[in-house]
This record gives structure tokens, C-alpha cells and sequence, in this order.
């Protein structure tokens, strides 16, 4: 329960689930940056940012999704963005918004629904930074529907395996 405190209600979760979300955003950027130098070919498909904000979504509703969107994506654009700063905070803001709508509304708990609702994201996500750049005149890499597809394979495969790692981690915590 809240503990009220000068008229303000302050709920003792808040503090630490920032907490988290703040350092599943830096884990995202240090895979990001590791990745933009180990594997250049592999960086701009896997996109770690997008997990975490579906994570948080997921797990924590549509107002977590969305900002937790808006922090990975001025994250994301700060370190890997182009001329245009605020276009992968709005796609993940929607994204987030949308994910964190669906999972208060229907149970999405399984692999096999994060899977889909991972796919789903990254296509979404994809298709919105695209059209949001074009009506800033910003040129982006055209994604073919193959392209589109293996992205979206590649980042819901990585995301279930880290979702279950995450999730068997804070189980095993709950226990002992």
C-alpha cells in the first residue's frame, strides 16, 4: 500500500523499478556499442533497446512501456542516432504504449506470445521510425520485407531466451 507522506503518495517499488529499467538501458547500450564494434553487421539488426522497452511493457503496463520507450529510444539517439534527434524515442514511445496495452489486456505470459508480440514490436517499431523519418525528410535504410522479417525473427529469438533468463533469475530470487 501507498504510504502517504506531506500529501503525496510514494509507493516503495517506484525507486527501485527505475532502478532497473535504468540499468536494463545501459546493459542495452553497452551490447549496442559492443556489438557496433565486434560484429558491424549484426548491430543494426539487433536492436537490444526494443527488448528492453517490450520487457518493461510487458512486465510493468503501458505507462512503463512508454517511458521506459522514451528513455532506450533518447538513449539510442543520443549514441547512435542521426542528424534528427527524437525519432526512435516516438517509435519506441508508441511501441511501448502498444505492447504494455495489449499485455494488460490479454495474457501474454508464455514464450510463445512474447514471441509474437516481439515480432510484432520490432515490425511496428521498424515501420514507424521509417515512416516518422520521411516526414522529416531523414533518409533510412530501405528495409525489404525479407530484411523486415529476419530482423524481427532475430530480435524475438535473442528477446524470449533473455525474457526466460530474466524471468528463472527473479523465480530463483523469490525462493530463497
Amino acid at each position: 500500500p501507498p504510504v502517504r507522506s506531506g500529501g503525496r503518495r510514494r509507493r516503495p517499488g517506484r525507486v527501485v523499478r527505475v532502478f532497473w529499467t535504468g540499468l536494463a538501458i545501459l546493459a542495452a547500450l553497452l551490447v549496442a556499442s559492443s556489438l557496433s564494434r565486434l560484429l558491424p553487421e549484426v548491430a543494426p539488426v539487433l536492436d537490444p533497446f526494443l527488448l528492453v522497452v517490450v520487457y518493461g511493457a510487458l512486465s510493468r503496463g503501458e505507462t512503463h512501456g512508454m517511458l521506459t520507450g522514451v528513455a532506450a529510444g533518447w538513449v539510442q539517439d543520443v549514441n547512435f542516432g542521426g542528424t534528427v534527434i527524437g525519432i526512435a524515442p516516438l517509435s519506441k514511445l508508441v511501441v511501448g504504449y502498444g505492447v504494455g496495452l495489449a499485455a494488460s489486456r490479454f495474457l501474454l505470459a508464455g514464450p510463445g506470445p512474447r514471441t509474437l508480440t516481439l515480432l510484432l514490436a520490432v515490425m511496428a517499431d521498424a515501420l514507424l521510425f521509417s515512416w516518422v523519418a520521411s516526414v522529416f525528410d531523414v533518409r533510412t535504410a530501405v528495409l525489404s520485407p525479407l530484411a523486415l522479417a529476419s530482423r524481427a525473427t532475430l530480435n524475438a529469438a535473442v528477446g524470449v531466451v533473455v525474457f526466460e533468463l530474466v524471468a528463472c533469475r527473479f523465480r530463483r530470487e523469490s525462493f530463497s
